[in-house]
């Protein structure tokens, strides 16, 4: 088992790893969330203020272990990344608001009023209220720069691609 505690403003997100080949005993919990991988074999529970959980079951290999949680005070959004999931969780209504089947999730990040998810294949921008406003296709390696109307991404094998600040994107 591996444990976090990442503190954001005034919320405690405590973060455990268990290895599970069989989750039957939390599928039936409020909020379960389930990669559409056929190897799944971890169990992580993300517990917010030491009230809600949130049951997360996905496939972990050393090479590509990244769970990673970025949380939106404003909004009252958790967004969640990890192997091949990518999902957004409204911690005042306690519910999923969304969940995205990635190829391989990377990284998180707040860029003033939006959130980045990069991936190794596809790139997403949603604001603060979890909601998806751009996506676009990247290939590695590829370069980031973050500009007034969006979010640019360079690379040797798929060009320039964009994500807008917009709903255009």
């Amino acid at each position: 088992m591996i444990k976090d505690i990442v503190k954001i403003q005034e919320a405690e997100i405590a973060i455990d790893h268990d290895e599970c080949l069989d989750p039957s005993w939390c599928r039936d919990k409020e909020l379960f969330i389930e990669s559409n991988s056929n190897e799944n074999n971890t169990l992580t529970t993300v517990t917010f203020n030491g009230v809600l959980s949130i049951y997360i079951y996905w496939e972990s290999h050393l090479s590509a272990a990244s769970f990673e949680v970025l949380y939106t005070p404003e909004t009252g959004v958790l967004f969640i990344g990890c192997g091949n999931l990518s999902a957004r969780v409204s911690i005042k209504e306690s519910k999923l608001l969304d969940i995205d089947y990635v190829f391989l999730f990377w990284s998180l990040e707040r860029h003033k009023n939006y959130i980045l998810e990069t991936g190794e294949l596809e790139c997403f921008l949603y604001n603060l209220n979890g909601e998806k406003i751009s996506s676009t296709a990247v290939d590695p390696p590829y370069e980031i720069e973050i500009l007034d109307e969006g979010i640019k991404f360079k690379s040797i094998v798929s060009g320039t691609t964009w994500l807008t600040y917009n709903n255009n994107g």
